[in-house]
């Protein structure tokens, strides 16, 4: 019988004290509950339905990180994440005497949207989502060699949103879509793009920065990071850059926001004021209302086209449910 991983070979199945300490050196794919680590088997195994089928299963050792761009924040600990036909199971061990163990149930229909990205060594994944109580948000904080694991959690999560009839025909394909974004942005996009159809539309956000001050040489603000939303039959993927603190500075971190296609609520075109200047912007709304969760796309004027044609998109999925 295979011996399962992080459990002391000597131990109770049922109540067993466990030599993994949470710090193992990569995140891995698990095909069941029993070869997870630490208690990981007893929160993940008890909460699966009887013949409720595993997508993907991982592990996730401890990071030491409490927060990130882009508003990121976790509590550290391991962490185990299982995507289900219906639902996602979340797990956290803090790896503490006074810590409590959890796992978290969140049903696919309450989830508005995804978040994955890195920044140098740390990645997230968050999931927002509507609880009990209102809009909620659940994440991980891994290291980054761990991306491809979590990635394939998000896209088979988009490919559960895939419509049933043929998807609609698209003009475009994935390179033509990053063609002009940064090769960080390309790097982040890329691996969530594959196993998915081309883009029926694409939106970029030029990096733009105030003039600063009244004559022109005061100091200088970013209006708008670098990023690309593409709308594919599947849903929406918006990859956003960190945006820097003055325009020969660098920028580390990118997001990346998913949102299937039956989660997209609304979508129009607006403006919104970002340091004395009227930036046209996308507004998408993801979810349910009135708890849904907005996304906020600048563009430029040239691509006003391509922003109103994921508006007509996103009333066509709305029409076709």
């Amino acid at each position: 019988m295979a011996q399962r991983q992080g459990v002391s070979p000597d131990a109770d199945v049922g109540r067993s004290p466990r030599w993994t300490s949470g710090r193992e050196c990569w995140v891995f794919r698990a095909e069941t509950p029993d070869e997870l680590c630490g208690h990981h088997p007893e929160l993940i195994g008890p909460a699966l339905a009887p013949r409720e089928a595993l997508q993907y299963l991982l592990y996730s050792p401890i990071f030491d990180a409490t927060d990130g761009p882009f508003h990121v924040g976790g509590t550290p600990g391991s962490h185990s994440v299982a995507l289900t036909s219906r639902r996602l199971l979340i797990s956290r061990d803090p790896h503490t005497e006074t810590g409590r163990r959890w796992v978290h149930s969140i049903d696919l229909g309450s989830v508005s949207s995804m978040e994955i990205g890195s920044a140098l060594a740390l990645a997230w994944f968050v999931v927002h989502f509507v609880g009990p109580a209102g809009p909620a948000a659940c994440s991980v904080l891994f290291s980054a060699n761990g991306l491809d694991h979590f990635r394939a959690v998000v896209r088979g999560y988009l490919a559960q949103g895939r419509p049933p009839h043929p998807p609609e025909a698209s003009s475009l394909d994935w390179s033509s879509t990053w063609s002009e974004a940064p090769a960080f942005l390309r790097s982040e996009l890329a691996p969530l793009a594959r196993e998915t159809p081309p883009p029926l539309a694409a939106l970029p956000t030029p990096e733009r920065w105030s003039a600063g001050g009244r004559s022109g040489r005061g100091r200088t603000a970013c209006l708008s990071a670098a990023g690309v939303l593409a709308a594919t039959p599947l849903g929406l993927l918006w990859a956003a850059s960190e945006a820097r603190t003055r325009p020969d500075g660098l920028s580390f971190g990118v997001n990346v926001t998913a949102v299937r296609r039956d989660r997209v609520a609304d979508a129009s075109v607006s403006t919104r004021p970002v340091h004395g200047t009227a930036l046209p912007v996308l507004l998408v709304k993801a979810g349910e209302a009135p708890d849904a969760t907005e996304l906020v796309v600048p563009f430029g004027e040239h691509d006003r086209g391509s922003a109103e044609t994921i508006v007509h998109l996103a009333s066509a999925w709305r029409g076709g449910r």
